[in-house]
């Protein structure tokens, strides 16, 4: 029986992936040179020449490395971690983009995981650690102690934490860390040098607020000055406006100035300040802590300090990479301090 002249085709035959091998046939070289060039190793005993050959053939072919059976032979996952308290906090974003442009740059992905800052969170971000899904992680705790996280980790993976003072030095745990008793410190003298004695501090004492409320505490008691704390429940700009208006509610605010521990906890306080009434410095100065990307763009802008969140995201990255790809492997964990700028604007 005939087939119908016009009946339907044979579905055609899916394209072979090109392999390694192919590459290898392609250019007449051994697989083994293809393999080091393909997967990166370096040193390599390959020639610039070959390499070039090699790589070209790859673009050719459309050779894409089959990155699941590279990991099951190397026992990697090519992943990295950044886990981080709330990534509705414009500060966090950019300590991830930074951290991501670093790993994209090494061959990594990334994977993101939000505590919410709880405890209950965090324990599970520590479980989810041990369970091998990354082979390293960026991470910023609030309640986990690093005993907790070299236990969860096991040596297996490369560890890097964001803090907020400088720490003992750990065994095999980098720390990145800002001052930020002393940033904190600074901001306030410069509130008391613009003439401002009565000043209240907008934090809470989780996370970095502890070492902010430290250095507030340490520059008005210098200057002879009472430090008023006013205390929120986190720092999101709805915890400032509602702390804000509490203390205007009160009756008996009179502070000429408040420095809030971040500059959410700002934004929310000078909403509240203007609903009252209160002119922005005129009646009340405000500054913050951070320098979010909305910081300048407020009326008036914001006074604040600012710390690099791209390029600690980005260090972060550098250095899992390079315990991961053996250069520091040996060393032990490493302390270092990054720098702070206080950023002046119109609102003190």
């Amino acid at each position: 029986m005939k087939k119908p002249k016009n009946g339907p085709s044979a579905p055609a035959a899916p394209q072979k992936r090109p392999t390694q091998r192919d590459i290898a046939q392609a250019t007449g070289l051994s697989q083994t040179s293809v393999s080091l060039v393909l997967n990166g190793v370096e040193p390599s005993t390959v020639s610039a020449e070959a390499r070039e050959r090699i790589q070209e053939a790859a673009r050719r072919l459309g050779y894409v490395p089959n990155r699941m059976a590279r990991n099951l032979q190397s026992a990697r996952t090519r992943t990295l971690a950044c886990i981080v308290p709330d990534i509705t906090n414009p500060t966090y974003p950019a300590l991830i983009r930074g951290f991501q442009s670093a790993a994209d740059a090494a061959g990594y992905d990334t994977m993101i995981f939000d505590t919410d800052g709880t405890p209950e969170r965090e324990q599970r971000a520590l479980q989810w650690l041990s369970q091998g899904h990354v082979d390293g992680v960026m991470a910023v705790f609030f309640h986990v102690q690093e005993t907790e996280l070299l236990k969860a980790t096991r040596g297996r993976l490369a560890v890097v934490q964001i803090e907020s003072q400088a720490h003992k030095p750990s065994r095999t745990i980098d720390k990145l860390y800002i001052n930020n008793a002393a940033a904190a410190q600074a901001m306030t003298q410069t509130l008391i040098d613009k003439g401002h004695r009565r000043i209240a501090l907008l934090s809470a004492p989780l996370g970095p607020g502890a070492q902010r409320q430290r250095g507030f505490r340490a520059a008005m008691r210098q200057a002879g000055l009472t430090a008023r704390i006013i205390a929120v429940d986190d720092f999101t700009q709805a915890a400032g406006a509602r702390a804000m208006v509490a203390e205007l509610a009160g009756g008996d605010f009179r502070c000429s100035a408040v420095f809030a521990a971040n500059d959410l906890l700002a934004i929310g306080a000078m909403s509240a300040l203007r609903a009252a009434g209160r002119r922005i410095p005129e009646d009340v100065a405000v500054a913050g802590f951070d320098d979010i990307p909305a910081a300048q763009l407020l009326q008036p802008p914001l006074t604040t300090v600012r710390r690099s969140e791209l390029s600690i995201g980005r260090m972060a990255a550098e250095l899992l990479i390079g315990r991961l790809n053996g250069a520091e492997a040996a060393e032990g964990g490493r302390n270092v301090e990054l720098p702070f700028e206080l950023v002046l604007r119109d609102s003190a």
